[in-house]
This record gives structure tokens, sequence and C-alpha cells, in this order.
């Protein structure tokens, strides 16, 4: 009687302990947002690395300044990687994702892309400053109130890699460009 008794309890508890623990809460908007957004974000910058890659096929090595073609596959690497973890969490927590980036970041890729030469290293790497900045911002605020925690994790990688890129770009910023007349 007693073991069976024991043996009730221990179900008991296991069942009350079951009963206890949280049922998984629905996704935040901040958090369905945030995964959207973060994904579309690494869309458009494997768009822009892989754009400055079929710049360079097109105008040959010297169209395009070094610094920018090491800077976009740099950004094409980090940003698939990224961008793979982004869908497992979307995955894993049943968001489902855009497949390209917004139209907003599509105009603005097209619009450098139709510059040349130092110009369009100028204005590619300003967008990339700018991309990053923003990118910033929406991890910040993800990582100091997202309510998921596994996306508020990925936050935290995220945030990695866009601060990495934003202190590459700088940098970049700051190399001299030559000027179209040689000069």
């Amino acid at each position: 009687m007693i073991i069976l008794l024991a043996a009730v309890m221990a179900a008991m508890a296991g069942t009350a302990g079951a009963a206890v623990s949280p049922t998984p809460q629905p996704l935040s908007l901040q958090d369905r947002d945030f995964l959207i957004l973060a994904h579309q974000g690494s869309l458009s910058e494997i768009e822009a690395g892989l754009a400055v890659r079929e710049r360079v096929g097109e105008e040959g090595e010297g169209q395009v300044g070094r610094a920018v073609r090491e800077l976009a596959k740099q950004l094409v690497v980090d940003h698939m990687r990224l961008d793979k973890v982004i869908r497992q969490v979307a995955g894993e927590l049943g968001v489902k994702l855009p497949g390209e980036p917004s139209a907003a970041q599509r105009e603005r890729l097209e619009a450098v892309m139709a510059l040349r030469g130092a110009e369009f290293d100028r204005a590619w790497i300003s967008m990339e400053i700018d991309n990053h900045r923003q990118a910033l911002v929406l991890v910040k605020k993800q990582v100091e109130s997202g309510s998921a925690p596994q996306v508020r994790k990925l936050a935290l990688t995220a945030e990695h890699v866009v601060r990495n890129h934003l202190n590459m770009f700088l940098r970049a910023r700051e190399v001299p460009v030559p000027s179209p007349s040689g000069s």
C-alpha cells in the first residue's frame, strides 16, 4: 500500500509539475517583427554583397575598389550564416518569413547600383553604414525588451555581426577613394 501510495504521489507530482510548467506563450509582435526584419535585412545585405560581385564581373577589377570587394565578400558570408539561424528560429516559432528584401531596401540598392567607379564605392559604403546603424537600433531594442528567449539570443548574435560590420564600414569610409579624374 505504501509503495502504491508513493507511486501515485510521484505520478501526481509529475502531473502537477507539468501543469505548473508554463505552456508556450504566443510570440509577441515585437519578436515576430524582429525575425521578419532581421531576415529581410540579411537578404538585403546578401543581395548588396552579390551585387558588388556582379559589378566586378561587368566592369573588371579596377572599377570597384578592393576594399569594397572584400567587404562585400564578408557581408555575404556573415549574413548567409546569420540568416540560416534566423530561418531556423523563425521555423521553430512558426513565423513565416518573406522571400525577399523590402521594397525600400531594393530601391536603395538599385539607386546605388546605378552609380559607377569611386562614386559607387562611396555610396555603397555609406548605404551599408546606414543599414547597419538601423539594424543595430533594431537589435538593441530586441535584446533589451524582446520576450522570447530564443529570439533574444538570436538578437545577441546579430548584434555582434552588425557591430563588426558597422566598424568595418566606418574604417573603410576613412580610406581615401581615388576621384574619377585620378587626382
